[in-house]
């Protein structure tokens, strides 16, 4: 986190990670960060815009939208700094997660990053995520495969925290 960031949150759902974001750039004095996110889900939406209005938090731009429609955003939605996606791409048919993923890489800038939140594969996220939530799981290999598919080069795999580091893998990814 820097000043003058352009920052897109992918499916962000309630807003939590523009949330957490915006806060840490208050704290720290970050000037000019622009953060715009999109959801599928209209209810979803309306609770983030519900936190916007009662912090009267600037810079926050929200649409409704899917990732696998990209061309409905607006037009200055390109070029961005860093592209956040938690827990998004589970919820996607696995055959639309490529598509997904190309459709964020276009709206990366040169040096952009995407930093992606996902449940990885194991007995029990597998049960979880498959009779629960119904969402699908990966294995560090599969979405690999996806994000060199569509062309992104600088893949990197981190362990989202010591007790989260099971079920919840954290890829960072560069064009």
């Amino acid at each position: 986190l820097r000043p003058n960031l352009k920052i897109l949150d992918a499916g962000c759902g309630t807003g939590i990670i523009t949330r957490v974001l915006y806060q840490l750039a208050q704290e720290k004095g970050y000037a000019g960060i622009q953060f715009h996110a999109f959801d599928l889900t209209q209810n979803m939406l309306e609770i983030f815009r519900q936190w916007i209005t009662a912090q009267g938090a600037n810079h926050i731009e929200l649409v409704q939208a899917d990732v696998l429609e990209t061309v409905g955003f607006p037009s200055h939605w390109k070029e961005y700094d860093l592209i956040v996606s938690s827990a998004m791409l589970e919820y996607l048919p696995q055959n639309q997660v490529k598509d997904a993923l190309a459709n964020l890489k276009q709206l990366l800038g040169n040096s952009g990053i995407i930093l992606i939140f996902m449940t990885r594969r194991n007995r029990l996220t597998r049960w979880l995520a498959g009779k629960w939530w119904k969402t699908n799981t990966y294995a560090e290999r599969d979405i690999q495969a996806r994000l060199q598919d569509v062309g992104f080069g600088e893949i990197m795999f981190m362990d989202f925290s010591l007790g989260w580091s099971k079920s919840i893998m954290v890829i960072e990814a560069k064009k």
